[in-house]
């Protein structure tokens, strides 16, 4: 009979590591599964994230695909040469406006009587002429040129100096 309870109680030994094992098993495949969930939600999020970024760019590229067709060139000559003269208006206007602050009405609402030419380099940049003046309430002249609204005609400011302060300017706008 000893014999028969040793064996028994050995098999339930067996029984009971074999429970622990099965369960420290089970925990580390949940473990895994758990892990494996958290990286397939990741994946599932950054595919939504370039799904919208392809999204935006393919909107992106109809919207430049229909501007260029806006800018086919006319057949007819005088059309040609109106669609040319526009866009070289357009062109002369965007570099009068990248070309300082001058430019900008906001800099021109700054400028004021006896602010020196220090303070007007400052506000508006450099000039693009400088001229002597033969008027004697007038020494210097700043001129700021460019087309600033693409119409074809040459806007200008002026500002007129005396004894190194302004006496009078004109705004372009």
């Amino acid at each position: 009979m000893i014999c028969i309870f040793a064996f028994t109680g050995l098999t339930w030994a067996q029984e009971s590591v074999s429970n622990a094992e099965l369960s420290r098993k089970l925990d580390l495949i949940l473990g895994k599964v758990g892990g494996l969930e958290e990286r397939v939600s990741k994946l599932e999020t950054e595919n939504k994230e370039v799904k919208q970024e392809v999204k935006q760019a393919k909107k992106t590229a109809e919207e430049a695909k229909s501007s260029s067709a806006n800018l086919a060139i006319p057949a007819n000559e005088e059309e040609k040469a109106s669609f040319f003269q526009s866009l070289k208006n357009q062109i002369y206007s965007q570099e009068a406006k990248d070309s300082g602050p001058w430019a900008k009405e906001a800099s021109w609402q700054q400028i004021k009587k006896n602010l020196t030419r220090v303070q007007v380099r400052r506000l508006l940049g450099n000039p693009h002429r400088v001229k002597l003046n033969n008027n004697p309430r007038i020494d210097q002249v700043y001129l700021y040129e460019g087309d600033l609204d693409a119409d074809g005609k040459e806007d200008q400011g002026v500002v007129n100096f005396y004894r190194d302060r302004i006496v009078s300017f004109t705004s372009p706008f």
